[in-house]
């Protein structure tokens, strides 16, 4: 295409209000995870690479188990701020619910 002919192409796709879209380089996102704080609330923070710390895990189970019985069902491991695999995966014995030990063997594979 001639110069002229591809700036009034240019120009013609401008006036009708047709999109424009200019192409931009994106920089992978870093993940944020809610971490629970003493307080109470939740605080944003970088999720670490790999790996997390236990506390980390236990705080996290502890906050998606909103009924306290010391398991999660699929509608509590929802909650979960970290989760390292899909709960199928991590529902080791097929019995529809995480054990912490379930979840923290989870997040170490």
């Amino acid at each position: 295409m001639a110069p002229d002919l591809l700036c009034v192409a240019a120009a013609a796709l401008l006036l009708t209000g047709a999109p424009v879209h200019a192409q931009q380089q994106s920089t992978p996102a870093v993940p944020l995870v809610a971490v629970p704080t003493a307080t109470g609330g939740t605080s944003v923070a970088p999720a670490p690479a790999n790996r997390w710390t236990p506390q980390q895990l236990q705080q996290a189970f502890s906050a998606a188990d909103a009924d306290g019985n010391g398991q999660l069902s699929r509608a509590e491991a929802q909650r979960l701020v970290l989760l390292p695999r899909s709960f199928e995966d991590m529902d080791t014995n097929k019995d529809g619910v995480l054990t912490p030990d379930e979840y923290q063997g989870g997040a170490r594979q």
